[in-house]
């Protein structure tokens, strides 16, 4: 699996820990952020001041 778009760095062990935090057990597929892209580029053009996850509930600080 190519995960350099997460982390060019993973381990395999890294991965499957991200996996499992997450809420449907996989990593971010470009059709869980495309909705989100959509969104501020035609209704939520006026969303200003706010930090928005995208991360299916798993964030990673």
């Amino acid at each position: 699996m190519d995960t350099s778009f997460f982390y060019p760095a993973e381990t395999d062990d890294s991965i499957a820990y991200h996996k499992s935090s997450s809420m449907n057990g996989e990593l971010t597929k470009i059709e869980d952020i495309a909705p989100c892209v959509l969104f501020l580029l035609t209704d939520g053009w006026w969303l200003n001041g706010r930090t928005v996850f995208v991360n299916g509930g798993h964030t990673t600080r």
